[in-house]
């Protein structure tokens, strides 16, 4: 039997979802390619009128937004007297609006997306092992940025969590040992990378989660969920697992920085950091300063001994996300990143207010998860400073959204 065109095209559309969990960091810009191949699929679309017919009012919402974020962004970079190298991460965010028209007219199937999160976990955690056991690395994802790829691997680990809701609600047996397995290579990628930021908001996520599923729950699962939470806590206390040496060092950093004796510790570079970009912010609340122009507020700073010589040296970003758009961009900077976030959250939490299909909560709530998490690792890293993040967080959304979107509601009762 022959093999039509758009069977062809079907299957290389369906591949790069399934590809974009599976590469995401198990090689460098591995975050990249499936985008990547799908803006160049949509290109043709965008001149098209009846392309935009494919939006309703969420659409809207979600497509705006990945305009206006970068917007904000150019606007600042050319009253900064910016060059247009600066512009790179913000142009991805304008690159997720193409993609996105493109994948509501050819959204991903449920299976092709979760099933290629979880393999993608399952790398991630396998790659962790390889960095620390065979390659001998301090903290896994030394090749790439160990924060970065430890929340990576943290948010595949928890969105194969929604997987195992999933394939319990359906019976699927073989699929819940996959996602398992999943969800616990994912996690163990965090906490190999020593990324601590992945952590902070890591019990409130587990409880989202609980409370979405919680009516598919029977006491066995139960029973089997509480025991893989104790497995894991006593995991993390084994030294090991390098949790016990990375809350040592948390404890003693706080208690230098707080005594005075030593600010220049990894949190206390932080807490100066953040002081700095409170006190910027301050000065130019509405716009702020742009990215070069804070320099002389962190000069000024700098010479009335408000900040040490190694935060003013760390010529880079804030490590708060929130705090690093307040001194460079103000409050308009600011309220363009809540809209980033909270958008896509408002929209996926509107499926979660109805009864739907079980592909279609699993859909939602990891939706929820991506928006939460990079709302969790954006309080002590500028998560989508880097490319890694951005392109993640844009990606996941856009795809998530897209296939939540293209499931049958059924009224019901609110879930969250």
């Amino acid at each position: 039997m022959p093999v039509s065109s758009e069977q062809v095209k079907s299957l290389i559309i369906q591949s790069c979802y399934f590809l974009f969990g599976v590469l995401c960091i198990s090689t460098r810009s591995g975050y990249s390619y499936a985008p990547a191949v799908l803006l160049l699929m949509s290109l043709p679309l965008l001149f098209r009128k009846q392309t935009y017919q494919i939006l309703d009012r969420n659409g809207w919402l979600l497509f705006a937004i990945l305009l206006i974020y970068p917007l904000v962004h150019g606007l600042s970079i050319l009253t900064d007297g910016g060059t247009i190298k600066e512009f790179d991460r913000p142009s991805k965010v304008i690159m997720g609006a193409a993609i996105l028209l493109f994948c509501l007219r050819n959204p991903p199937r449920f299976k092709w997306l979760m099933l290629g999160i979880a393999t993608g976990a399952i790398t991630a955690g396998s790659r962790a092992l390889f960095d620390r056991l065979v390659t001998g690395y301090g903290r896994a994802f030394e090749w790439m940025v160990p924060i970065q790829g430890g929340d990576i691997s943290m948010t595949l680990g928890l969105l194969s969590l929604c997987g195992v809701m999933w394939s319990i609600k359906t019976a699927n047996k073989g699929l819940i040992v996959y996602f398992a397995l999943a969800s616990i290579l994912g996690v163990l990628g965090s906490i190999l990378s020593g990324s601590r930021g992945g952590w902070v908001l890591f019990p409130v996520i587990l409880f989202v989660i609980y409370r979405i599923f919680k009516d598919w729950f029977s006491p066995k699962v139960k029973l089997g969920m509480g025991l893989a939470l104790c497995l894991l806590v006593a995991f993390c206390l084994t030294p090991q697992s390098g949790v016990p040496t990375r809350i040592a060092a948390a404890k003693s950093d706080i208690s230098l920085y707080l005594s005075g004796q030593n600010k220049n510790t990894s949190l206390g570079h932080r807490f100066e950091i953040w002081k700095s970009s409170v006190d910027s912010f301050l000065e130019k609340p509405l716009f702020g300063w742009g990215y070069h122009g804070v320099r002389q507020s962190q000069e000024q700073q700098y010479k009335q001994g408000l900040i040490t010589k190694e935060a003013y040296d760390f010529n880079s970003h804030a490590h708060n996300q929130f705090l690093d758009e307040m001194a460079k961009r103000g409050i308009i900077g600011l309220g363009a990143l809540l809209a980033l976030l909270l958008i896509p959250l408002y929209l996926f939490k509107q499926y979660l207010n109805q009864s739907f299909t079980p592909e279609t909560r699993t859909l939602a709530a990891a939706g929820v998860i991506v928006v939460l998490s990079t709302i969790d690792y954006s309080l002590s890293q500028a998560f989508l400073y880097h490319s890694s993040g951005i392109v993640f967080y844009c990606a996941s959304i856009i795809f998530l959204y897209s296939a939540v979107r293209s499931q049958q509601p059924i009224n019901g009762k609110s879930l969250l």
